[in-house]
Parts: structure tokens; sequence; C-alpha cells
């Protein structure tokens, strides 16, 4: 009876999952198990036919320098840069972008009935006008509102020119009413020899 009791605390003790020795598989034992049989194939091809092994050692050398030089090829044409050709190609596709392009392209989205992006246009040719006049330094990346806190104008013409932004941004983004009258307006106050005048 006593050795039936210890052999029953020993069975509980031993089922516990702290005694559970199962091995538990790699995951990495399908690589492991794939090398030793490509390891294995090698060894019986040079045993069995050692010409056919040096042929197979060979084509895997020529291989290799050919990935090699295919891999310097694509990176020396990845970091080259292109040639004054393609930069000269790049420069004459693109349509200079100068103060009479933003007007005419402003004339052409009003023609379109789109007064708000015409106005948006225009103001990007007066404000290529005012950098002309060294009034202000124009940039893509600026905002009307920084153009108005940069311009160097006489202080009547700085409030007709902030006027002229805030009016921009209402019929921008405000969705203020835009027609072919406002835009008339707009574009007679961004004129841009009345702030050239001013300064």
């Amino acid at each position: 009876m006593p050795q039936d009791s210890l052999r029953a605390v020993l069975d509980s003790v031993f089922a516990a999952p702290e005694y559970r020795w199962a091995s538990r598989p790699s995951p990495l034992g399908f690589l492991k198990r794939w090398l030793e049989g490509l390891a294995g194939w090698l060894l019986a091809l040079r045993e069995a036919h050692p010409l056919g092994f040096r042929l197979f050692l060979v084509a895997l050398g020529i291989a290799l320098i050919v990935i090699l030089v295919h891999a310097g090829w694509v990176l020396l044409h990845t970091i080259r840069p292109g040639g004054a050709t393609g930069k000269d190609l790049a420069r004459e596709a693109l349509p200079r972008r100068d103060q009479a392009w933003y007007r005419r392209e402003a004339d052409r989205l009003a023609a379109l009935g789109r007064y708000a992006e015409a106005m948006q246009t225009d103001f990007l040719a007066l404000v290529l006008a005012l950098d002309a006049f060294q009034l202000l330094h124009f940039h893509p990346g600026k905002t009307p509102a920084e153009y108005t806190r940069e311009a160097r104008l006489s202080p009547p013409a700085r409030d007709e020119f902030r006027e002229l932004v805030g009016s921009l941004y209402g019929y921008a983004f405000a969705r203020w009413p835009c027609g072919p009258a406002e835009f008339a307006g707009w574009r007679a106050r961004a004129a841009p020899e009345r702030y050239a005048r001013a300064h």
C-alpha cells in the first residue's frame, strides 16, 4: 500500500507540464534537412561522377560571376547621374512657367468657368511680377499669407495686398460665390503695377 501511494505521488508529479520531455520541432529544421540533403547529393555526385562534379562547380562559378557583374552594372546605372542630354530633354519638355504663362493659364481657367482656380493662378503671376520688382521673393512652397508678411510695400499698398490675399482665401477656400464679375474685379486689384507704383 505505501508503495502504491508513492507510485501515485510520483505519477502525479511527473505528469506536470514541466516534466514533459518531448522535443520541440525547430522552426528552421526544414532548412537544415534541405542543406544536409544537398550536401549528401554533392558528395554522392563527387564520388560517382568526378568530371560532372567539376563541371557543376565551374557552372556555379560562372553563374556567380554573371550575377555579380549584372549587380554592379545595375548599381552603376542607378547611382550615376543622368547625362546632360536627359536634363536638356526634361527642360524642353516642361513649359516655361513665368508670369506670362500664369496669366494665360488664369485666362484659360476663367474661360472654363473655374474662377477660383483662375484667381489662384493669377496670384502666382502677381507674385512673380513682384519678385521681378524685388518686392518679395517667390518660392513655390510659400503660402499667400507668407507673401503678405514678406512684401516690402508701403503701408497702404501692404493693406491692399493683404485684403487681396484675404479675398483669394475666401474665393478659393471658403467658397465665396465667384463669377466673371468677381474675377474681373479681383484681377483689377491684382495688377502688379498698383503695388510697384506704391512702393
